[in-house]
């Protein structure tokens, strides 16, 4: 499985929110394993904007990221490219995650109210873009899953012959309390270690692999699994676990050809 290929995330700013916004998006994108379509690493001197920006970026990434700030109205690329967007969104060509930087979306003008048709995040300078790529990656990995038949924990415990420690790992995890989410993501995260190490064979070529695995690893080096309450977190790991052992799964079913 190739994420790179068909995934691409293009990140729609303004210039003057490049460095306030659009590069701590990029970073944690990049970190948890994301591809993503960023001028500063895609274009070079004496590329064709409209072609290399306009045409490959928003106008072939399957997502988009459009932060939306004070400064939107004013900046003529970004116009542009988020008019590429729309006309893609409204054929069903692309999923947009709107972030809204220091601006009511009510006093958004005209032209970008269409914005507000989907569920956005605002953010502000206090509250930085780690939780927003949390919901972000969440969506994504939720759409991964869609190439595979189990697409929840409870399935996979209930319906596949998965190994027994997994199996118990998984019982264990959907018989705590919902509220209980440190002791959740700790049962995940070591599920996770147990599988990467113990089930999966590092022979096998699968981009999802590295993708869970700089999930997880980005996650525990940021927060040593201390988080705060957010729901999407725990959904973000959960989708992770349930492509690696679909991967796992899968690597049964070649393995008996």
């Amino acid at each position: 499985m190739q994420v790179n290929s068909k995934n691409k995330i293009f990140v729609c700013f303004a210039a003057e929110d490049r460095y306030t916004v659009a590069e701590p998006i990029v970073y944690h994108m990049k970190n948890y394993g994301f591809p993503v379509w960023y001028d500063r690493t895609e274009l070079l001197m004496g590329d064709n904007r409209v072609r290399k920006n306009l045409f490959e970026g928003a106008g072939q990434s399957k997502y988009v990221i459009a932060v939306i700030s004070k400064n939107s109205a004013a900046s003529e690329c970004f116009k542009e490219e988020l008019e590429v967007v729309r006309k893609r969104y409204y054929k069903s060509e692309v999923t947009v995650f709107p972030v809204i930087y220091e601006i009511s979306p009510k006093k958004l003008p005209n032209d970008l109210q269409w914005i507000c048709e989907l569920i956005f995040k605002e953010i502000y300078k206090s509250s930085g873009t780690r939780e927003v790529c949390n919901h972000i990656a969440c969506k994504i990995t939720n759409d991964f899953l869609a190439d595979y038949e189990q697409k929840n924990l409870y399935s996979i415990a209930t319906n596949c012959n998965i190994p027994n420690l997994i199996k118990r790992f998984i019982e264990t995890y959907l018989s705590i309390n919902n509220e209980n989410l440190n002791a959740r993501i700790s049962i995940l995260y070591s599920l996770n270690m147990t599988i990467q190490n113990i089930y999966i064979d590092n022979s096998i070529s699968n981009d999802y692999i590295n993708l869970v695995s700089r999930i997880f690893t980005r996650l525990f080096d940021e927060t040593k699994l201390n988080l705060k309450i957010d729901y999407r977190n725990l959904w973000m790991l959960e989708n992770a676990i349930c492509l690696l052992i679909n991967i796992y799964l899968e690597s049964l079913t070649d393995s008996s050809i």
